[in-house]
């Protein structure tokens, strides 16, 4: 027993005394400071302690976007974490008041667990103990989830993979049902921590059990390793399903989110890494190294690296056979491993789909379609290749009988894995929020008055169609004044978010247009509170100056500013806005029949699309109805006038379709005579739309300079994302910028490409 045992010890002692050493701030402070103190760091912390402590269900998360919420899982509440603390607190047992400082320890425990099952593994492969045990505690601190804990706090569980290798193992070993429900468990316990683990452990065990299946050439017992696959990965599957998936009441969420190209892999990253001093010096001296975003980084290491050359070596000098001929019941799972871990980490740098028309095939791929990071599953082969690469050091050493080089490979890994693990920037920062008499709470504010948080300037990510990040302090204060007050956030930071929703969240911040949608599904007449950046608001121009007007200002602190904002104040602000409209067109000049212009002298081009006549066309009687992989054309023709400068263009996009707010904008002028280029610009649709009707359609509006009179101008809008789909354009307006045009209709009235309608002023708000 001792045996057995005292080695478990020692790893976990040893791992418990170098994340002390690494971590010091972590001991003393893991209950009172944190990690990161905005971006996506901040953001997992809201939304974890928002569902502890307001949330009302287990299921549902409601701290960010009002007054819709999301579901727990892709709210990315952790939900297994936050739930049993919810629970804990329901029976009696009420531990919330150190959930800071155990959703640390929760991270900094995965570390210890992964050193703990490598070298289990690593025993069962029968190493020496004192040669797994480095080995072990060396390949979790070099684990690349380890990076995650700078922000990712879901993903930083290098455990997660250790794990289930080494279940993987012991099924190997004996088959039986109880360790395929270990596996299940795992599947659905880290599942419940970040949905992404059930993407990457469903590829680690189907690939390995498959790789097995067809090396074994297992026909005859198919249906056993069915059997086997769906207690592993069939029961938490319908476990979400019935949770999660088949009662969700979103219909519109993105089903290919922007990323997939983009978040995988690279070989810089799986090969190299800028942590370490030997590959610094390279960088210095002979040639320069990428570095890229996190996604694209896995660094299998020196002595997985060299493992990897010796391997790729055997195999071209055996002339494509297996190259490791050991027999025996290891060398059958270390093959399964290292053959599903590198057709896995392939995939993971986008192969086939990278390679010349290879993009094509990713619309047959169903839900691969899902995955946005896929650099992810480069992890798989980080754990493969390390595993059997210590094992088979170990074998060759013997075999050559220089065990000294055991010694050198365990310095090597050692050595590496402090650098690396150095390198990240994980330490805990004081924010003030948190300091005595700095909360929100201990301001002269009751906030049970208000129904949720208005932050601006605003941010929203999660759609896949608008990516309006957070800027400055506004996410940090708005966030902690969330998790103090239990005031949720109108704001979204979340993933595969509702298109609807987003555009209706959207409309709520943008210059009055319409009477939000959004106030229609408030569940009460309470105002917001507004969170406003007096100095950060103006470098959006036009966008948000306009919120706080019809605003009480209930406190001031340098920048920050917190506001009342009446649910009146929307169409108070938006009667002023056709007011000042009413009266810009009462001064300006006849120029024929239908159009009124600030400038007697002015020239504009524009087009309503009447010629082609569609029910749902945005105003008249027609709109311009292209697919969004043709370059759909607003303009081409000649502009015959002799205005150049700078012009302002626009024209309505319907946008509640799945990415078409990710469309190209070109626009491309040219020499009328020659066909001489003379200036041409790409813009993105969800970058450039101003406006938001509450029918789906948005005005899409960008200033650029005309370089030439009496030109060729080309606006082309095109959709690389979609390979089929309709687009729908409208209205489409070109004008001397600081030149304002307007009609006056019986109906209301229009003024530079925005129709005003007598309606909308006489809707009542809510």
């Amino acid at each position: 027993m001792k045996q057995r045992f005292l080695p478990l010890i020692a790893v976990i002692g040893i791992g418990v005394l170098l994340l002390w050493l690494r971590f010091p701030d972590f001991f003393q402070y893991t209950n009172s400071r944190h990690i990161e103190p905005w971006g996506d760091g901040y953001k997992a912390y809201q939304a974890i302690f928002y569902h502890i402590d307001f949330d009302t269900t287990l299921s549902h998360f409601n701290g960010m976007n009002y007054p819709y919420g999301e579901h727990v899982v892709p709210g990315a509440c952790q939900p297994f974490f936050a739930n049993t603390l919810k629970v804990l607190q329901r029976i009696g047992w009420d531990v919330t008041a150190y959930k800071l400082g155990l959703l640390h320890t929760f991270m900094l425990t995965g570390i210890v667990l992964a050193a703990l099952f490598l070298y289990l593994i690593f025993k069962r492969l029968q190493l020496p103990w004192w040669y797994a045990m480095l080995s072990a505690l060396a390949l979790a601190a070099m684990s690349p989830q380890v990076a995650r804990m700078v922000s990712h706090y879901g993903l930083a569980h290098p455990e997660v993979l250790p794990i289930t290798f080494y279940l993987l193992l012991r099924w190997h070993e004996r088959p039986h049902w109880k360790w395929s429900l270990a596996l299940a468990a795992v599947v659905w316990f880290y599942s419940l921590i970040h949905f992404y683990y059930f993407a990457v452990l469903s590829f680690a065990i189907v690939g390995w059990v498959g790789v097995r299946w067809l090396l074994q050439k297992d026909w005859r017992s198919t249906g056993h390793y069915a059997w086997h696959g769906f207690l592993m990965l069939g029961i938490p599957f319908l476990f979400f399903y019935a949770w999660m998936l088949y009662p969700d009441p979103v219909a519109d969420r993105n089903p290919v989110p922007w990323g997939f190209f983009h978040f995988r892999a690279r070989d810089f990253g799986l090969f190299t890494n800028l942590s370490q001093p030997h590959w610094q010096w390279i960088h210095t001296h002979i040639s320069p190294i990428r570095t890229g975003n996190i996604e694209e980084h896995a660094y299998i290491g020196l002595i997985g690296m060299l493992f990897m050359l010796i391997f790729i070596g055997k195999w071209v000098r055996n002339r494509f056979r297996w190259p490791l001929q050991e027999e025996g019941i290891n060398s059958q799972y270390l093959q399964y491993l290292l053959v599903s871990g590198i057709l896995i980490g392939i995939f993971s740098m986008g192969i086939p789909f990278t390679l010349p028309f290879g993009e094509k095939l990713l619309k047959y791929t169903g839900p691969l379609q899902q995955f946005r990071s896929i650099g992810r599953f480069a992890w798989v082969l980080y754990y493969a290749i390390n595993i059997a690469g210590i094992y088979y050091w170990y074998q060759w050493t013997q075999k050559s009988e220089k065990k000294w080089l055991l010694i050198l490979i365990s310095g090597i890994l050692l050595l590496e894995a402090y650098h690396f693990n150095k390198a990240q920037p994980i330490d805990l920062d004081d924010i003030d929020d948190w300091r005595p008499e700095m909360r929100f709470t201990d301001l002269p504010i009751d906030y049970t008055k208000y129904q949720a948080c208005l932050p601006i300037p605003y941010y929203n990510i999660g759609s896949d169609n608008f990516w309006w990040e957070m800027k400055g302090l506004t996410g940090q204060k708005s966030l902690s004044l969330s998790m103090q007050t239990g005031l949720p956030l109108t704001a979204a930071m979340l993933t595969r978010t509702s298109l609807s929703q987003t555009l209706n969240q959207l409309q709520l911040v943008t210059p009055p247009y319409r009477i939000p949608v959004l106030l229609q599904d408030l569940p009460d007449d309470r105002p917001f509170l507004m969170l406003f950046d007096k100095e950060r608001v103006h470098e959006f121009g036009a966008t948000f100056t306009h919120i706080n007007a019809h605003a009480q200002l209930l406190f001031e602190r340098d920048w920050m500013q917190l506001y009342e904002l009446p649910l009146e104040s929307f169409a108070q602000r938006l009667k002023d806005q056709v007011a000042n409209v009413q009266r810009q067109a009462d001064t300006m000049v006849q120029m024929n029949k239908e159009w009124l212009a600030t400038d007697s002298l002015g020239q504009w081009y524009y087009d309503d699309f009447d010629r082609y006549p569609h029910p749902d066309a945005y105003w008249g009687t027609g709109m311009l109805q292209g697919e969004m992989p043709w370059w759909n054309r607003l303009i081409d023709t000649v502009w015959k006038s002799d205005y150049t400068g700078e012009v302002t263009v626009s024209f309505w996009q319907y946008l509640n379709e799945d990415r078409s707010a990710r469309a190209q904008i070109t626009w491309v002028e040219s020499d009328a005579s020659t066909g001489t280029e003379l200036f041409r610009q790409t813009r993105i649709t969800r970058e450039n739309v101003v406006l938001f009707d509450d029918n789906g359609w948005g005005l899409v509006e960008f200033n650029l300079p005309r370089q030439q009179a009496n030109s060729r101008i080309e606006l082309i809008v095109f959709n690389p994302d979609r390979y089929e789909g309709k687009l729908f354009l409208d209205e489409v307006l070109v004008r001397p910028t600081g030149v304002s045009l307007a009609r006056r209709r019986p109906e209301g009235i229009w003024w530079n490409n925005r129709w005003y309608p007598q309606r909308v002023w006489e809707t009542p708000a809510k």
